[in-house]
């Protein structure tokens, strides 16, 4: 009998092999035969349940953890990911129940549009999403960039890690209100403190005129051991409509690569949905290269129809 459950610490390290194994069987089935990914960092896997722990769920059998599921949420928008199953597990009807578990956390607050991405090549998660009522909207790419060394620093672009406890708290409610802006009720502000706390990275705040006004939360150490350690990653970015201008949002993608190539990485990447044509059209003038893409599902009926718009507002809906 499979029970589901709510994701305890005492977990982490049985959900660190159930990831490694569930996405070594999918990358073999994908013809690569020698897959063996290493499992996901303990940091990141206690980051990601942190964020939401009373959104992250566990399948098990007797004392055996066969599945889990993260869920996430920022404010008025939420999704899930990353769903594994083990191998021998899989066909049992697991992965659905664990996706009904984390879809009633997620729609606990009334309006929230909710979400996911998965990979184009897997027509079996494409089917299973598209069975739970989610529909296909844009692709989301992620662009990738070498990086140089910088010729100067952005002055107006403050670490957060650098600021006092005032300053911080201002700034939260300053960027809540901004990316509030770009969606109403858009907080992006667990990205910020949960990624500085636990040293997974450094968030850089664009200060104008004596208020946040945008913000960049760079990844900096691998989600998974000993894997892409010369890269380093955007976990989200976002600037106050009022605010997005070629300058402004060049700044800070310019402290980003900064930051990043002051921390020994040779690489930044950065999630970029496509709906998001303006600053997709940017970047790529600006030396950012598709490296892949995933496809952005949304539940039936909620959020926006598919729309271009002009917004600097980089994220990813998978974990």
């Amino acid at each position: 009998m499979t029970t589901i459950r709510p994701m305890y610490e005492g977990d982490f390290d049985a959900v660190r092999q159930v990831h490694a194994e569930a996405f070594g069987a999918y990358w073999r089935q994908q013809g690569d035969e020698t897959a063996t990914p290493p499992p996901r960092t303990r940091a990141s896997v206690r980051a990601s349940w942190e964020r939401d722990p009373g959104g992250c769920f566990v399948a098990h059998e007797g004392e055996r953890v066969v599945g889990c599921i993260f869920s996430r949420t920022w404010g008025s928008v939420g999704w899930f990911g990353a769903l594994a199953v083990l191998p021998e597990c899989q066909g049992q009807g697991i992965g659905q129940r664990l996706i009904a578990a984390s879809l009633e956390y997620l729609r606990q607050e009334p309006g929230r549009v909710v979400g996911l991405e998965t990979m184009p090549e897997s027509e079996y998660n494409l089917g299973l999403y598209l069975r739970h009522g989610f529909e296909s909207r844009y692709l989301r790419f992620t662009l990738g960039k070498g990086l140089e060394q910088p010729e100067g620093s952005a002055g107006e672009v403050q670490p957060w890690s650098q600021a006092g406890a005032r300053t911080q708290e201002r700034w939260l409610r300053e960027l809540r209100e901004a990316s509030g802006q770009i969606q109403p009720g858009l907080d992006y502000t667990k990205e910020i403190t949960v990624t500085v706390r636990h040293g997974l990275g450094e968030a850089l705040v664009l200060v104008r005129g004596r208020r946040a006004s945008g913000f960049s939360v760079v990844r900096l150490t691998s989600v998974q051991e000993g894997q892409n350690e010369e890269v380093a990653g955007i976990q989200a970015l976002a600037l106050h409509p009022a605010h997005t201008n070629p300058e402004t949002f060049r700044a800070l993608l310019e402290a980003s690569e900064g930051l990043a190539w002051a921390r020994g990485k040779q690489w930044l990447a950065a999630p970029v949905y496509g709906g998001h044509a303006w600053a997709l059209r940017h970047m790529l003038a600006w030396g950012y290269r598709v490296d892949y893409a995933m496809v952005r599902m949304v539940l039936e009926g909620m959020g926006a129809e598919c729309r271009s718009d002009g917004y600097a507002n980089l994220s990813a809906w998978a974990g």
